[in-house]
């Protein structure tokens, strides 16, 4: 099977830490209230606009990039995945928010660097935009693992989702739709659904 895994809320825990670091910036900035603890974003997890927004990130992006570990598990799974035969598509719309092309290569760059650095095989790396449906049609994608209720609600309608849970996808259910936890959920998830 094609297997397409995404970077930022699967092998990494992209929520918590916008959840920590942010309220260690909020609390900095005078602004510690969340107003929304299911949301997706930083900005819409704080009581904050764009430009603070902008601000924490340019503060707390590179720890998040370089630093941030993969989830438990993330490299076991993917080894076990590809050595039963699977081929494993990361794709990320992590360098889209770049429209300097110096940046977005730069950010390609440190990602690439994170996955050698973790050894985390993938066949290929795709830096995707936002809307990821091209890539999973382009790369024949069978199943993709997904975070985001914006791809979660709009890859469903064509292929299956494994939906790694967090508070800002809870309301994501329906056809195609399969819920996990952790990266063993997601092995075992692969298994039954080949079956």
């Amino acid at each position: 099977m094609n297997i397409g895994i995404d970077l930022d809320g699967v092998l990494t825990n992209f929520n918590d830490f916008c959840m920590n670091y942010g309220a260690k910036y909020a609390s900095e900035i005078g602004k510690g209230k969340i107003i929304n603890p299911k949301g997706y974003e930083s900005v819409e997890i704080f009581d904050w606009g764009k430009n603070t927004n902008d601000e924490f990130w340019l503060k707390y992006k590179l720890k998040y990039v370089i630093e941030e570990p993969p989830r438990p598990f993330a490299k076991e799974v993917i080894d076990k995945l590809k050595k039963e035969g699977h081929n494993i598509y990361i794709i990320t719309a992590r360098a889209s928010e770049f429209e300097d092309v110096e940046k977005n290569e730069k950010m390609k760059d440190l990602v690439r660097k994170w996955f050698a650095k973790h050894e985390l095989y993938y066949d290929e790396l795709i830096f995707s935009t936002v809307n990821k449906l091209e890539n999973c049609r382009e790369k024949n994608i069978d199943i993709m693992v997904e975070d985001s209720p914006h791809n979660i609600k709009q890859l469903s309608e064509h292929l299956p989702i494994i939906c790694f849970d967090a508070r800002y996808n809870r309301e994501c259910e329906g056809k195609n739709i399969i819920r996990c936890y952790s990266f063993y959920d997601i092995y075992e998830k692969i298994k039954l659904f080949q079956k």
